[in-house]
């Protein structure tokens, strides 16, 4: 779980600091503050991953999973438009305006957030080995004590 948190922490932190050279790197609309909050997130995933227990990291996917999951899916649904990052406009076939001028998401930047999504989703809600093993052997005993199969 650690390494994903900081798998996840590396991505954001890496389009952020792009984004403060490129406001249009990869049709992503990548304004200061979009940065800001892509590196702040991004550095929180790292500290979990690298400082954090597993269950601290297995709870920072599922928080990255569900916001990106939530942005990506409002963000491929959001009607065409153009997005302004810094001097460079951005047209999309999808442009959610969340702060205009500010804080604008295009169907790259829906994209991004969806895989992030799916990835801090399955990291964070999948059942662990540790989760799977005493299931099976609580089913085990109880197969044991009813002389049934569960």
């Amino acid at each position: 779980m650690n390494l994903i948190a900081n798998i996840l922490g590396v991505i954001l932190v890496l389009t952020g600091l792009i984004g403060f050279f490129s406001h249009d790197f990869m049709r992503m609309d990548l304004n200061p503050a979009h940065d800001i909050l892509l590196i702040i997130l991004g550095a929180i995933s790292l500290y979990f991953g690298i400082k954090g227990t597993r269950f601290q990291a297995r709870n920072m996917c599922r928080v990255l999973g569900v916001l990106f999951a939530i942005l990506g899916v409002i963000t491929l649904f959001a009607g065409t438009g153009v997005a302004t990052a810094g001097n460079v406009n951005i047209p999309a076939a999808h442009v959610l305006k969340l702060v205009p001028g500010h804080l604008e998401y295009t169907t790259a930047d829906g994209v991004r957030d969806l895989i992030v999504g799916i990835i801090g989703l399955i990291a964070g809600f999948l059942p662990r080995r540790q989760e799977v093993e005493l299931e099976m052997k609580a089913r085990e005993a109880q197969e044991n004590l009813t002389g049934r199969r569960v």
